[in-house]
């Protein structure tokens, strides 16, 4: 990323922020603490595979501007999201490692498996928006080209966003495949 490692992780660390680069949350609940201090906590709302699902997080460590780690849980899930920060040629280099399982019931199937290649999918678009935004805000007179469509709410907008592949469904507690999934490597050049 073309933006300095305190940059980014003040938009890694600021949870109010994370619906303008993280595809998959809808909104954003209660925020409680310093942004990335150790013991803060915020609720999301994420849309995965077409199920609403409330993540609780907490921020288990922390060191600006190079270690930013949160873990979570859901309604029958779990994540633990660390993402490490690395100057390198006046900018940044991200590493992610993201360990999740999802709430559910159907072990093996073939919707697990394509739940699974979605959001590897929506990881990147994820880590893209975010390589934008970080460069926007180091350099504020860069234009930053437009989301794609559904990726970033407009504030104030509590509708939940669509995606073309994943189907709207009512925003009540839903399940999705249970997986286990390697941490997914970014590319930040």
């Amino acid at each position: 990323m073309d933006a300095p490692p305190d940059t980014v992780f003040t938009l890694i660390a600021d949870p109010s922020r994370a619906p303008e680069w993280q595809t998959m949350i809808t909104e954003m609940g209660e925020i409680s603490g310093r942004p990335g201090g150790v013991g803060s906590s915020y609720i999301g709302f994420y849309r995965v595979a077409g199920r609403r699902i409330e993540g609780h997080f907490i921020v288990t460590a922390a060191e600006r501007p190079t270690l930013h780690q949160a873990a979570g849980t859901t309604r029958g899930g779990w994540a633990r999201w660390t993402t490490v920060i690395e100057a390198i040629d006046g900018g940044s280099e991200v590493r992610v490692d993201l360990e999740y399982e999802l709430p559910g019931e159907l072990i093996g199937s073939l919707f697990g498996i394509l739940t699974g290649n979605r959001l590897e999918q929506e990881f990147r678009r994820t880590y893209d928006n975010l390589r934008e935004l970080a460069e926007a805000d180091a350099d504020p007179g860069r234009r930053r080209r437009p989301p794609p469509t559904g990726a970033i709410r407009e504030a104030g907008d509590t509708r939940t966003r669509n995606t073309p592949d994943v189907p709207d469904t009512p925003d009540d507690e839903g399940t999705a495949a249970p997986m286990m999934a390697e941490p997914v490597p970014v590319r930040t050049g």
